[in-house]
């Protein structure tokens, strides 16, 4: 029997921007989201990494590295970074699964 049909990472990464892009204008205050929009184009950043311990406080379910990537979505500025969104994104094709952490409004 085979393994799960697993996207890769950079499909997993797009499919969560898209999430994200969705999902932002009623996640986020409208002050983030401007300043997303406006800066995003020179700032701002994707990275996918093997998902973190902190995810095991939100989701009940098994983390396993090789099917799950951590995506984050922010902004680079000179003296800080702003994170907007931690996802946790399936690569797995026959499991979909998606959690969104967003940033606070301040």
């Amino acid at each position: 029997m085979s393994g799960p049909r697993l996207f890769t990472v950079e499909e997993a990464t797009h499919q969560a921007y898209d999430i994200f892009l969705e999902l932002a204008p009623n996640n986020l205050s409208d002050k983030d989201v401007e300043e997303f929009n406006l800066h995003r184009e020179e700032l701002g950043f994707i990275e996918e990494d093997e998902p973190d311990e902190q995810w095991q406080d939100f989701v009940a379910l098994e983390i396993e590295p090789e099917h799950f990537i951590q995506v984050l979505v922010g902004l680079e500025f000179d003296n800080e970074d702003v994170l907007f969104a931690k996802i946790l994104i399936s690569r797995d094709k026959d499991a979909p699964f998606c959690h969104i952490l967003w940033k606070e409004s301040e």
